[in-house]
């Protein structure tokens, strides 16, 4: 298998803290494109060069982080990241993930490509804003330890919070809890090894 993904996307991340999970990361080839470039290799598998986009052994192209991650589970049964008795949770969890994740880098990207949008921009800063609380009450009272899928994702996602609008958008405040639980979580090396790197100073 190939994977394209990118340093700072939070989509592949999420792809590659599962690759980690299922502990076959070093079974699968790893190429980090500017997915903004069109690089060849990736618009070849992916007309709409997105990432994360994972080739499968036999040619066929997955995109968009939780379709990937769902097939991974289906493929790589053990360990289980969904748990039968906790399937409609780990879905509710990787669906405000993804709304959280889409409207921030939305922001970060109109703010790179479109900074005359500030309307636009606005409405999905607020929509970041309004879903840290669901988000923080996911994790409420969870072990960090054993984390599922849904876990995972939130872990991300808040992480990626604190990467693109730390000052702006304080989920820590809000949650001593979910602080916590994410220093737990965190320290997983699936996470640690896929962090982002921090912006020079």
């Amino acid at each position: 298998m190939k994977l394209f993904a990118s340093a700072t996307s939070p989509f592949g991340r999420l792809v590659r803290v599962v690759l980690h999970e299922k502990q076959i990361a070093g079974r699968v080839a790893l190429e980090m494109v500017d997915p903004w470039s069109t690089p060849a290799s990736l618009a070849s598998v992916n007309p709409v060069s997105r990432v994360p986009t994972l080739v499968a052994d036999d040619g066929t192209a997955l995109t968009e982080s939780t379709l990937i991650a769902l097939y991974l589970e289906r493929r790589y049964p053990e360990p289980r990241l969904v748990p039968r008795d906790r399937v409609e949770s780990v879905h509710a969890r990787l669906g405000l993930v993804h709304g959280c994740l889409d409207a921030a880098v939305g922001v970060v990207s109109l703010r790179r490509f479109a900074p005359e949008a500030g309307a636009m921009i606005e409405r999905r800063l607020q929509a970041v804003r309004r879903v840290v609380a669901p988000l923080t009450a996911a994790v409420q009272g969870v072990d960090g330890e054993q984390p599922d899928l849904g876990d995972l994702a939130v872990a991300v996602a808040l992480e990626y919070l604190d990467f693109r609008f730390a000052g702006e958008v304080d989920w820590r405040g809000s949650s001593g809890a979910a602080e916590r639980w994410l220093e737990v979580i965190a320290a997983r090396p699936s996470l640690a090894e896929t962090r982002p790197p921090q912006p020079s100073s």
